[in-house]
């Protein structure tokens, strides 16, 4: 019964256990071979995170919960793992001689991050989250040239603070409350709530959340990240991460609750995370940068979901974590092909100059996962924040509702400026054209129809994220 229940996380041991036995081969395995190891690892944790997704029950003494919440966030990460797997083939910046390397520590933060829902228990949940961050760590430094060196120590420095603020803020709640179940905590959340102590306990717990979600105060590391780690770790952090992101914040304030002190707290950082992210990613001509200060906009449309407190909030806070993972694979797959057509794996807006004439298919999952961001109906961008905004909108958060409306029409003028260069910018002369393999074509296919479908029958999938909220 208890290997049933971590069927997943067991899948991914075994593949990093493969990975372990590896290293100890005298002549390193080919960089087709790691690749297909990858792919069948990666498969088989999304199947068994599918098979096992309405399993329940609790493992190591009630630390470890697994219900319909943990298990829909757990096939999200396994879904960014696996678009992260696709896009590894077609990378031109991971260094041939680490690639045992570079998907060892990816299996290990997708650990990490499929441990993070299912953690009940402030010390296993730090346990989840240094293991899943110290492998992104390492992944965003592989490529050792000098701005990624700088980036990389950067990220280290950052999330070492975030750490460190998050085992404060874990010892001011334990410390009060006798014990670091998340659940006895939110059973004496309501008592402990005037005391200062505890508010500031939380706030400092959340405070490190935030960070992986790359939210306003703690989004410094995003841009320089985003710019220089290898396009598959840099699409891994837009899509794998940021769905553990949200489900650590739906846990813990799911179980304590947003009081009126935290509301407003989150209330300013969301306000400030979609008025910076949007103003400073209209100037951006590095498409990767572009996508770093656009994270960190989605980051503060999520937060004003979150803000709702009720159950309809978090529900549609899980459905939105699908339409944002979904949508960023889409534009970091046609990312990834750009990069290598053009040899290298910072893409300008001026590469994508003609990719309508070069690759028209490719350029309509650009166009449609671009407008999803930007929120344009039918496309499940809309549809998530339509969903989202209205729960926060019950609530009485109208004036962080019209600001978020307002910042996704500010979005849609540098996502229609990437638009714009592949649909009426003309190719340069001699530029390559974009070979997809058919994996990548079957891919693109099924993001494609994925962005359309569940903007338009969006009912399937909500159903399941309320559900997984026991409504």
């Amino acid at each position: 019964m208890g290997l049933s229940l971590f069927l997943p996380e067991t899948v991914l041991c075994v593949l990093i256990a493969s990975y372990l036995c590896l290293t100890l081969v005298k002549n390193a395995p080919s960089a087709r071979s790691l690749l297909s190891l990858a792919g069948i690892g990666a498969t088989s944790v999304l199947a068994a995170t599918i098979f096992s997704l309405n399993a329940s029950g609790e493992l190591f003494s009630g630390t470890y919960r697994v219900d319909l919440l943990a298990q829909s966030f757990k096939a999200l990460v396994a879904l960014g793992f696996l678009f992260t797997i696709f896009l590894s083939g077609d990378a031109v910046a991971l260094p041939g001689k680490r690639l045992l390397e570079y998907h060892l520590f990816l299996a290990s933060s997708a650990l990490g991050m499929m441990m993070i829902p299912s953690s009940v228990n402030l010390l296993t949940l730090y346990v989840s989250l240094e293991l899943s961050s110290y492998s992104l760590y390492l992944l965003a430094a592989l490529r050792q040239d000098r701005r990624n060196a700088e980036a990389g120590i950067k990220y280290l420095i950052l999330g070492a603070a975030a750490s460190g603020v998050f085992l404060w803020g874990a010892s001011l709640v334990i410390g009060l409350t006798g014990s670091a179940s998340v659940a006895e905590i939110a059973r004496q959340a309501a008592a402990l709530s005037i005391e200062p102590a505890f508010f500031l306990g939380l706030v400092f717990i959340l405070f490190s959340f935030l960070f992986k979600l790359s939210a306003f105060p703690v989004h410094f590391w995003a841009p320089d990240v985003y710019e220089s780690a290898a396009t598959p770790v840099t699409t891994f952090i837009a899509t794998a991460s940021k769905a553990a992101a949200i489900a650590v914040l739906v846990r813990v304030l799911w179980a304590s609750g947003v009081s009126s002190g935290l509301a407003s707290l989150l209330g300013v950082f969301a306000f400030l995370s979609m008025t910076l992210g949007n103003a400073v990613a209209l100037v951006q001509k590095d498409v990767k940068r572009l996508l770093a200060y656009s994270s960190i906009a989605q980051a503060g449309y999520i937060l004003v979901g979150l803000l709702a407190g009720t159950p309809d909030g978090f529900a549609c806070s899980l459905f939105y974590a699908l339409a944002y993972l979904l949508m960023n694979a889409g534009v970091f797959l046609v990312l990834t092909l750009v990069g290598k057509a053009a040899k290298k794996d910072n893409p300008q807006l001026s590469d994508f100059d003609g990719l309508a004439e070069r690759a028209p298919k490719l350029a309509l999952l650009l166009l449609l996962s671009l407008l999803s961001l930007a929120g344009i109906p039918p496309l499940v961008g809309f549809t998530g924040k339509w969903v989202l905004f209205a729960a926060s909108m019950e609530q009485g958060h109208w004036f962080l509702v019209l600001w978020a409306v307002l910042n996704s029409v500010v979005s849609l003028f540098y996502y229609l400026s990437l638009v714009r260069h592949a649909y009426l910018e003309k190719p340069a002369p001699g530029a390559p054209l974009l070979v997809m393999t058919l994996p990548m074509k079957l891919l693109g296919l099924s993001l494609l129809l994925a962005i359309v479908l569940l903007g338009v029958f969006p009912a399937p999938a909500i159903s399941l994220a309320q559900r997984a909220v026991g409504l």
